[in-house]
């Protein structure tokens, strides 16, 4: 088994699916069985406020993941994804003890995953960034070449914080992306990861809007 590499999205409690790993076929529930911990407060309590939990949930109907709050539509099936259920969904924030994971699709290999989760940002969202890139490269220290930077993105005509990841050790690359979405007071982000930079965009073009 080569290194395992550590893309972490501080803010979606569940740090084992956003975990990218060098090893293929590794399946949902060993994922949701790993260790985990964020200083980052549950997100449930401060989005009440804005939006009721029911509507930031979101809603399935299939491979087909809705969001009205953030305005998003992901179709799991136009990337040749499956969609974890929502009963495998709610096992994994059992598990955890958290519930800001949403929505996780993932291919027949699992080499390839697209996430979405509520964060709760308890400074500005520059700053958040900045720490969850700092987090990036601390926890895949000598693990290989790593670069992380923030950016921002056209994302469904909008501009959107982006932070892009790469790390490239033993002869593989992993690509790993962070967008977030801002709805009042109420902040998201989609989070892929990927062995191929194609990959990473294909999933980003799969998102539509809502309505």
């Amino acid at each position: 088994m080569k290194k395992n590499f550590k893309f972490i999205m501080v803010g979606v409690i569940v740090l084992s699916a956003l975990s990218i790993t060098a090893c293929k076929g590794n399946k949902a529930e060993s994922k949701a069985e790993s260790k985990t911990e964020s200083p980052v407060a549950s997100t449930v309590e401060s989005t009440a406020e804005s939006a009721s939990n029911e509507d930031l949930n979101g809603t399935y109907d299939g491979s087909v993941y809705t969001n009205k709050v953030f305005n998003i539509k992901f179709d799991a099936k136009t990337v040749n994804m499956e969609m974890v259920s929502t009963e495998d969904l709610s096992d994994m924030q059992k598990k955890t003890h958290d519930d800001t994971l949403k929505m996780y699709a993932h291919d027949t290999a699992n080499s390839s995953s697209v996430l979405f989760g509520l964060v709760n940002i308890t400074s500005d969202l520059k700053a958040y960034i900045d720490g969850n890139i700092a987090r990036i490269n601390k926890d895949n220290e000598g693990a290989g070449d790593i670069k992380a930077e923030s950016t921002t993105i056209k994302f469904l005509g909008q501009d959107a914080p982006c932070i892009n990841a790469k790390l490239t050790a033993n002869g593989v690359t992993q690509y790993h992306t962070q967008v977030f979405l801002e709805s009042g007071k109420d902040v998201s982000v989609i989070v892929i990861n990927a062995k191929d930079e194609k990959v990473v965009k294909d999933c980003l073009n799969a998102f539509t809007k809502a309505q």
